[in-house]
């Protein structure tokens, strides 16, 4: 059976409590008591829909289930807030618009993008979904083609250089590999994608000066 609210509580502590709880209560994610039962709740810095918990006090809250009045609690779960079976740890991230519960962002997503190192969490409005597989990734992390968004470059389409037919992951609007566009030497570009030097005139005539 589920012990704990999670949720704001102003919809489910009863209304002749309520002024007595808010004073009491501390908004930082730390543990406080109330009636005898330890309690955690974190601002949200505004109202609105928290994955799924709406808010309208400004603040989520972990609170025994033994402390909610039980018609509030029917009238709120699952609509608008859960019941869960476990003491969970509250916090922000970032700029304290995400929301973690147990280090799971309950109003952003881990980013997907396969990254070593990456640890990003970002809100909807700064992921994208990788077109080929489907992946949430940060917008920092994606790998963008002409063709769309990706993950990584292994999910990106390859196109063929209209020049060799080679298979190559296109940048920008390139539609001629990396061989066809620049001198493997040199590093210069090629003023005509057929030349199959490895330098141009130019620097070959440095080298020979030299």
């Amino acid at each position: 059976m589920s012990e704990y609210y999670l949720g704001d509580p102003c919809y489910v502590i009863p209304d002749d409590e309520w002024g007595e709880f808010c004073r009491i209560m501390r908004d930082d994610g730390e543990d406080f008591e109330y009636k005898g039962e330890t309690c955690r709740v974190i601002g949200t810095g505004g109202d609105g829909d928290f994955g799924g918990l709406s808010v309208d006090a400004g603040i989520i809250g972990v609170i025994p289930v033994v402390l909610c009045d039980p018609d509030s609690l029917k009238n709120t779960v699952p609509s608008d807030a859960r019941l869960i079976n476990r003491f969970a740890t509250l916090e922000k991230y970032g700029w304290g618009d995400i929301i973690l519960v147990d280090d799971d962002p309950i109003n952003g997503y881990h980013c997907e993008c396969g990254w070593s190192g990456c640890s990003s969490i970002e809100s909807e409005y700064n992921m994208a979904s990788c077109a080929t597989c489907g992946s949430m990734v940060a917008s920092s992390c994606v790998h963008y083609t002409d063709n769309g968004a990706y993950c990584n470059e292994d999910c990106s389409p390859e196109e063929e250089c209209e020049q060799c037919g080679t298979d190559f992951i296109p940048y920008g609007g390139d539609t001629l590999c990396d061989d066809c566009t620049y001198y493997s030497l040199c590093g210069c570009p090629k003023d005509d994608p057929s030349d199959s030097e490895d330098e141009c005139a130019d620097c070959k005539a440095d080298d020979e000066e030299e």
